[in-house]
């Protein structure tokens, strides 16, 4: 009897074993994105209110110039173009929570990324690169995406957990501002959140009047300009996933009185700025 226990007993320990082992196995194939979407629930942003989402972007703000050494442009001429592509934008998000603030920063680089609080940070060499008004306003469309989305919050909830993240926003410790900003700057948005803003981008451009195409040209001189991959930089993406939105851009149907407007913006004078 005490062996048919026995016997039975290690049946159960190998097949649950077995299982957990394939588990195991299965989970290391899995893309990140796909885990965290499994493992993790977006529920948890809800907690922090929008009121401590707006103090924790000024907060890291704050620590992003003095730590990183970046130097804002001083340019009226880039801030009113800057501002004016972004008020176009921003007109047709009814019902935003956010005031967007917008900074340049004196920059080479070829990128763009947001913190919360309805921030977002533009290098020059993004302004440099961009061919056209309607460029800008694709890279701001989809930024804003990551905003209305809290997708910056979510980043930061996965990252450092909820109690720390609440703690900060709510006025606790501030040792870990810096890291906050770094994170922000170094880690990129998993897939689904970058198809998600690019859907969002797509609508927005279009209420805005904007073709949703300037997506595609966008990336279209990415892949022509073969610039080197930088996996931490959020625009610079593989050849393969910036043709996923090139063609999700092409494939994009607006509406059968969709007209685009040009924006009315000189951008051969806005490149002479620099």
């Amino acid at each position: 009897m005490n062996n048919k226990i026995f016997i039975d007993l290690a049946k159960s320990i190998v097949f649950f074993g077995g299982i957990l082992v394939l588990f195991y196995f299965g989970m290391q194939l899995l893309p990140e994105e796909r885990k965290a979407e499994w493992f993790y629930s977006d529920t948890e942003t809800q907690f922090i209110s929008y009121e401590q989402e707006l103090k924790l972007g000024d907060l890291i703000a704050t620590q992003i110039i003095e730590t990183t050494n970046e130097v804002v442009l001083q340019n009226e001429l880039i801030d009113s173009v800057v501002w004016a592509v972004s008020s176009h934008l921003q007109k047709e998000i009814h019902l935003s929570e956010y005031d967007y603030k917008i900074t340049v920063l004196d920059s080479p680089e070829i990128n763009a990324f947001t913190i919360p609080g309805g921030r977002i940070y533009i290098f020059k060499g993004l302004l440099e690169f961009c061919d056209s008004a309607e460029h800008l306003a694709a890279i701001l469309a989809h930024e804003m995406g990551h905003i209305e989305k809290r997708h910056t919050v979510s980043k930061l909830v996965k990252e450092f957990g909820l109690k720390i993240i609440f703690s900060i926003a709510t006025g606790g410790d501030s040792i870990l501002f810096s890291e906050l900003g770094q994170s922000l700057l170094s880690s990129k948005f998993d897939r689904s959140q970058e198809k998600e803003a690019d859907q969002f981008a797509l609508e927005l451009l279009e209420n805005a009047a904007i073709s949703p195409t300037s997506i595609a040209s966008f990336f279209r001189k990415l892949n022509r300009e073969n610039l080197e991959y930088d996996e931490k930089l959020e625009l610079l993406m593989t050849h393969p996933h910036n043709n996923s939105r090139i063609k999700a851009s092409l494939e994009y149907e607006t509406e059968n009185s969709f007209k685009p407007q040009p924006i009315a913006i000189d951008w051969e004078r806005v490149k002479e700025a620099f």
